[in-house]
């Protein structure tokens, strides 16, 4: 079982919109994609570190570079009121998310594949039982699609 700041079951993971155009990731690298999140989360939020765990590329690649993202005993800031015991999950996504729809609006399939993928290796790790999307928690589009556990674990 995995316990955040040595007392909090991570017992949930929620997804999220990186909300970058559809074409913002191209030619950057994963540590160029890290970089900017950590401009937006450290240097214009004041956070210390990026709110979210991990963060996952249009090819399928997850980044998990504990210079600039939480490690998953660290309490994240990805969702007001929800943070502890939750693991941040943040998709780039391919298409801007402008509306609800489905997760192949905006999304590839190699994303998709690489969230159940490493969704199923941590259910390995701790007792996992919902997967969210932070529109189920905020009055906000992210991550673009309605969430359901059943599709993810």
């Amino acid at each position: 079982m995995i316990y955040q700041a040595g007392k909090y079951p991570v017992l949930e993971a929620i997804l999220h919109t990186s909300a970058t155009p559809g074409d913002w990731w191209r030619g950057k690298s994963g540590e160029d994609v890290l970089k900017a999140f950590w401009d937006w989360h450290v240097n214009d939020n004041g956070w210390r570190k990026v709110g979210y765990h991990r963060v996952v590329m249009p090819d399928g690649e997850v980044l998990h570079d504990q210079r600039y993202l939480r490690s998953l005993y660290e309490v994240g800031a990805h969702v007001a009121e929800r943070n502890r015991g939750t693991v941040g999950i943040c998709m780039v996504p391919v298409k801007t998310v402008d509306r609800m729809g489905e997760f192949s609006d905006f999304y590839t399939m190699a994303q998709k594949m690489a969230v159940r993928e490493y969704l199923k290796d941590l259910k390995g790790l701790t007792d996992l039982k919902w997967v969210t999307g932070h529109n189920d928690y905020a009055n906000k589009l992210c991550p673009g699609f309605k969430v359901k556990t059943g599709d993810w674990l």
